[in-house]
């Protein structure tokens, strides 16, 4: 049984990877305190409500998970926020209102920043025990530039970058790491960016379960086998 954090756990493909993950020691983080204590109580879990754009708060949890577990196996972070729209188009009410200047921050902070401070929170501790596994849910815009979404892709390609980056490193301290880059997925990733997406296009999305599934065969592989990346996509979404 391994020490798991799963961090945007509360909803969508988080929680999902939480449920096929369930019977490992689960950590699971997420800033909707109302789904995570929900999912916490169902899987007997323990939780932190936690803003990954929050330098502060991912301190204290870190320093606090510390005093509980002698070792973490297994980081996968999950935790994102979409954001769609080009520049011509953002006068329109619904792309300004997700455009919002200060939602741009907090998107890149969540995106972005939260992966990286997790990842490099978590690190030392992998270190000192000799070993560990990283999983990112990344995306396809992570892999590929999509006009209509280039903040997003911004956010993903940056921590595609990262990973890149620091995957040698981490290795020489034996420690792999893994993204996981999907197309569409039918979660309400997009209702709650208020950008619903239509009902003929969501049907050719993954669902949280299939992703979910592709975590779980990276998750189980030896640990001298390592996937740099992993791209997954319903037949029906090219």
């Amino acid at each position: 049984m391994k020490n798991i954090i799963i961090t945007g756990a509360a909803n969508g493909v988080g929680k999902a990877v939480a449920n096929i993950l369930k019977d490992n020691n689960l950590i699971l983080i997420d800033e909707d305190s109302d789904n995570l204590v929900a999912l916490s109580n169902s899987l007997k879990a323990n939780y932190y409500v936690c803003d990954l754009s929050n330098d502060n708060q991912i301190k204290n949890m870190i320093e606090d998970i510390k005093t509980k577990y002698d070792k973490i196996d297994c980081l996968i972070n999950c935790a994102g926020m979409w954001i769609s729209g080009d520049m011509s188009k953002l006068e329109s009410p619904i792309f300004d209102r997700m455009n919002d200047i200060s939602r741009i921050r907090k998107v890149i902070d969540t995106n972005v920043f939260g992966t990286i401070a997790m990842i490099k929170t978590l690190f030392p501790i992998m270190k000192n025990q000799g070993y560990g596994q990283i999983i990112n849910i990344n995306s396809q815009s992570g892999v590929m530039c999509e006009p209509p979404f280039p903040i997003y892709n911004a956010t993903k390609q940056s921590t595609n970058a990262f990973r890149k980056a620091i995957q040698d490193d981490l290795a020489r301290n034996n420690i792999k790491i893994t993204d996981v880059c999907p197309g569409l997925i039918q979660t309400d990733f997009y209702v709650r960016a208020n950008n619903e997406l239509p009902k003929e296009i969501m049907e050719t999305g993954l669902t949280p379960e299939d992703v979910a599934k592709t975590v779980k065969y990276v998750f189980d592989l030896p640990h001298e086998i390592t996937i740099p990346s992993i791209e997954v996509r319903h037949i029906r979404n090219y």
